[in-house]
């Protein structure tokens, strides 16, 4: 996938780019939780984490951490395995940025500015904090999620109407 430079003007703004911060800059890859933990910790009061995390969800980067979280979170976020494939998760996404219940995710479908091979694309937006990002694969879930729901809601009124039915005769 092909990245426009301009696209990424928003990294000369990181904390993690400052020179002080250059023994941190190994640990968005590390394995060590004590590490992980240090570059998550760096990214929770950088100006453009939001940035960081939308760039990281729409260009499926699954390895490492962008914009305080990791390539687990992010691949929940996503709805992906560890190769990047398609994958129902047991969980079904929260808000990346504030954490917010998959109850306040919604989908959208928008037309792309150039149209192209796809002529739309599917954005989720979180209601709480009004983060939104790109990603077929989160607002499939995200559907999913809601479908689900509205499945166990019904379920529940007609089995409250059978109960009542029953008292009443």
């Amino acid at each position: 996938m092909s990245v426009n430079p301009g696209e990424l003007n928003w990294q000369k703004e990181s904390t993690c780019s400052l020179p002080e911060n250059d023994k941190v800059k190994d640990f968005f890859f590390s394995t060590e939780p004590s590490e992980k933990y240090q570059a998550k910790n760096l990214c929770f009061v950088c100006p453009v984490r939001k940035d960081c995390l939308k760039w990281a969800l729409e260009h499926k980067q699954i390895w490492g951490i962008w914009g305080g979280k990791d390539e687990g979170e992010i691949r929940r976020t996503l709805s992906v395995s560890w190769n990047g494939q398609e994958s129902r998760r047991q969980r079904f996404p929260q808000c990346p940025y504030c954490n917010a219940r998959p109850n306040r995710l919604k989908t959208l479908v928008v037309d792309t500015p150039k149209g192209g091979r796809w002529s739309t694309m599917r954005l989720v937006t979180c209601e709480a904090c009004e983060f939104t990002w790109r990603s077929r694969t989160s607002a499939n879930a995200v559907d999913a999620y809601h479908a689900q729901r509205e499945e166990k809601l019904l379920k529940a009124a007609t089995k409250k109407k059978k109960v009542k039915k029953k008292k009443s005769v």
